[in-house]
């Protein structure tokens, strides 16, 4: 009970950290292209890349999870999402900002798919869906602080690089305690 209650908590930090990201930059990646001087029209085009590559990360990586195991699909992701953060920002050209938001849609994608696999690894199936459930209030958690002091630090500093900076930072939050999981119930 001990240990399933430390891996609860890591678990619930790294919902937390995906969810930071995750709406971090669903808020401010328009805004940000649109401070680089795109059009609102391309911005949203940008925007609309994460969520289309969102969806195809699900389904490829959600048969890879399956080949290699949840676990390992969550590394990657923040892997991949962390990479994205640290390229974007210094990244000014349309061409970057469409290519990072499809890397950071896919990884995002691949985390999202893996997740209710990965609780049942962790934890069984008996109580599956109040598990997920309840570890899901870490992912709104992040998802409601990550875009506000991103907001709040391109208001003091008329700037989205640190913001990035810090959301790449919280990324790589979200690998190394994904690293610290450890399966033991069944297999998925």
């Amino acid at each position: 009970v001990r240990g399933d209650c430390l891996i609860y908590r890591l678990f619930f930090s790294m919902f937390f950290c995906l969810g930071f990201i995750t709406f971090a930059i669903i808020v401010h990646m328009a805004p940000h292209a649109i401070e680089l001087g795109i059009s609102a029209t391309v911005a949203a085009n940008i925007l609309a890349t994460v969520g289309g590559l969102n969806m195809i990360g699900r389904i490829i990586m959600g048969r890879v999870a399956d080949i290699m195991g949840s676990k390992q699909a969550f590394v990657i992701g923040f892997i991949l999402m962390a990479g994205a953060f640290f390229f974007l920002v210094p990244s000014k050209m349309v061409w970057a900002l469409f290519v990072l938001a499809g890397l950071f849609g896919f990884a995002n994608g691949t985390c999202v798919a893996s997740q209710s696999p990965l609780v049942a690894l962790l934890f069984g199936l008996s109580s599956h869906g109040v598990i997920l459930g309840s570890l899901s209030f870490g992912f709104t958690t992040g998802g409601a602080f990550g875009p506000w002091l991103a907001g709040l630090i391109f208001d003091i500093t008329n700037s989205y690089q640190v913001a990035f900076l810090i959301c790449a930072g919280v990324s790589l939050v979200g690998l190394f305690l994904t690293a610290f999981l450890k399966p033991k119930r069944i297999a998925i």
